[in-house]
């Protein structure tokens, strides 16, 4: 018996797939539809039927990442990936070709028109104001895209988007661009129906856990139903931002003029919390030593700075350990809240300006402490919501120890 060929293996998995998400032809072009793509339902049973294959582009891809995300929601049927599913496409295009059966036909391009008429400039105001509040450089959006449930969302993933809700819903005044407009609707309200589900999660930070949690209602099959209407806000609001964002780049509204790199100073500092807020000083500069108040607390903390025009936003921040042949010892990561378990972390940097996020003295301390004489040397590291990472200058353990011995007194002789 011959082996199955890859068009008629891929045909199956596709099938599967859609069994197992429970989407109907009609959603799938619908939700094509909102990033204006055509997933008709002649193209799409083409492809489950194996009678045609499809072609590696963006309508293969979100067809895959739909079911895939469905699938697992409503079955628990696991991700294989979209690396996965286009080397199978792949075969199945190759051995078309082998054969000689003949492609889908493409569609002749329609003949050029004149650029678009610059952006209206209240258009380009408000745009900016919703990139501001939805940032595509956000810790919240990698988080929603990645997470395999919502269970759990960490407080610095809900915060900014509840933030963002009222601000956007009555934002004024409306795009002159009646598509932009459109679009802009279907986002506040994709953006609304998620924060409802949010806002009825319950906030478990005073047990510990930055994070909300699903709320039981009792039952498994009950709870099960909430995490899928979780899921589906989600997922709906996903789409909705996709698409206001691919119009704002098609409008050329998402970068209306060209912005120079990232320029991210990081410096460590030391600090002490007091009642009008944080004092802050270099290591050694002994401005804070001795403290006026002995039972201060302290703090390391982790000033980050925009030198040009660029604000993004810092997802997180800490220090780095290394010994004394350069290899890294430890790392430390700061927490989100600080002192009086306020949120530090993310925040969003304004163009030229600066934000600090605090860790406790002592508890870093005992680190260094518990490492020895392994630890030459220390520098701090902020993360952007994007993934880049930006470091300070290093510091010795000399330079260190006047804020250390502060922290941590010697213990008193023998």
């Amino acid at each position: 018996m011959g082996e199955t060929s890859a068009r008629d293996r891929l045909a199956e998995e596709l099938r599967k797939l859609k069994t197992d998400s429970g989407l109907t032809y009609t959603r799938i072009e619908n939700q094509a539809r909102k990033q204006n793509l055509r997933l008709t339902r002649s193209k799409l049973s083409n492809w489950f039927t194996g009678t045609n294959v499809p072609e590696a582009d963006a309508s293969f891809t979100l067809l895959v990442q739909l079911l895939e995300k469905h699938a697992h929601a409503r079955s628990g049927v696991a991700r294989r990936g979209l690396q996965w599913w286009s080397a199978l496409q792949k075969k199945a295009a190759a051995e078309r070709d082998a054969t000689g059966a003949p492609k889908p036909a493409a569609r002749t391009a329609p003949p050029a028109t004149p650029s678009e008429a610059a952006p209206h400039s209240g258009d380009v105001d408000k745009a900016a104001r919703l990139l501001s509040r939805l940032p595509l450089d956000g810790y919240w959006l990698r988080w929603l895209q990645d997470a395999q449930t919502m269970l759990k969302v960490p407080l610095i993933v809900s915060d900014p988007l509840c933030d963002a809700h009222r601000p956007l819903e009555t934002d004024r005044p409306a795009y002159v661009d009646p598509e932009l407009q459109a679009a802009h609707q279907e986002l506040v309200a994709a953006l609304g129906a998620l924060t409802y589900e949010l806002n009825g999660m319950n906030d478990i930070s005073d047990e510990g856990q930055d994070v909300l949690e699903l709320s039981n209602p009792g039952t498994t099959a009950a709870r099960n139903a909430l995490h899928r209407q979780v899921c589906q806000a989600r997922d709906s609001f996903l789409l909705a931002y996709d698409r206001m964002i691919n119009l704002l780049n098609r409008k050329n509204l998402l970068s209306p003029a060209p912005k120079s790199p990232l320029d991210i100073t990081v410096d460590l500092l030391a600090a002490r919390w007091a009642h009008e807020g944080v004092l802050a000083a270099p290591l050694a500069a002994g401005a804070l030593l001795p403290s006026r108040d002995p039972t201060a607390p302290y703090y390391f903390a982790v000033d980050v700075a925009s030198r040009n025009d660029q604000g993004p936003q810092i997802a997180a921040v800490g220090i780095e350990m290394v010994k004394p042949d350069g290899t890294l010892a430890a790392s430390y990561r700061f927490p989100a809240r600080g002192p009086g378990h306020r949120p530090r972390l993310p925040f969003q940097l304004t163009a030229y300006g600066a934000g600090q996020a605090l860790a406790n003295g002592p508890e870093v301390a005992v680190s260094l402490q518990a490492l020895r004489g392994a630890v030459a040397r220390v520098r701090p590291f902020a993360h952007t919501g994007s993934g880049q990472i930006f470091h300070g200058e290093w510091r010795t353990m000399a330079e260190m120890q006047p804020f250390l011995g502060t922290v941590l007194p010697p213990p008193p002789a023998s």
